[in-house]
């Protein structure tokens, strides 16, 4: 895929969220939305493989479970994710999450699990750390927002940028 053609589509992803900016903070503001139940959300958006020096698109789904309660508790997220990088040679991962929510609706998470790339033909398996930061922009039990990944393995990295869609169960 083009490099124009993917950095057009993730500033349209980010141009289209900035302007919904307004109502999602109206939506924000309203606190009869219920968070407590399990998470499952999408990423899609401009992935950059480093040492490949390619661009591809990226997608990265996880199910995510607030732990809820008092205390910090409340602030912390456990779950499971997968992601597909669109390259030349395929970049899979599942991958254990745990994310924190620090202040209003930023996200930080950490991701450890294994990566699966293709290399001259053969599938090579590696341990990999995905690092995420989004900030999303609830309506009712969705939620949505600009995202930001790197993620790297011994021998290679990568960086995300896209939209955040989740859905609350």
């Amino acid at each position: 895929m083009k490099r124009t053609g993917i950095v057009s589509f993730a500033v349209a992803l980010c141009v289209g969220t900035a302007l919904n900016i307004a109502s999602a903070e109206d939506a924000h503001a309203h606190h009869g939305h219920d968070l407590s139940g399990p998470e499952l959300g999408v990423s899609i958006g401009y992935v950059h493989l480093l040492e490949e020096e390619e661009d591809a698109l990226g997608i990265h789904a996880h199910l995510m479970q607030r732990l809820g309660g008092d205390g910090i508790q409340q602030h912390l997220a456990v779950g499971v994710g997968a992601e597909y990088l669109f390259s030349d040679e395929e970049h899979y991962a599942l991958m254990l999450s745990l994310a924190v929510y620090p202040w209003r609706g930023l996200v930080l998470s950490v991701s450890p699990g294994i990566q699966w790339a293709e290399h001259e033909g053969e599938t090579e398996a590696e341990y990999s750390t995905h690092l995420e930061a989004t900030y999303v922009f609830t309506a009712g039990e969705y939620d949505f927002g600009p995202v930001v990944d790197y993620s790297w393995t011994a021998d290679e990295a990568h960086y995300m940028i896209g939209l955040h869609l989740g859905i609350h169960f």
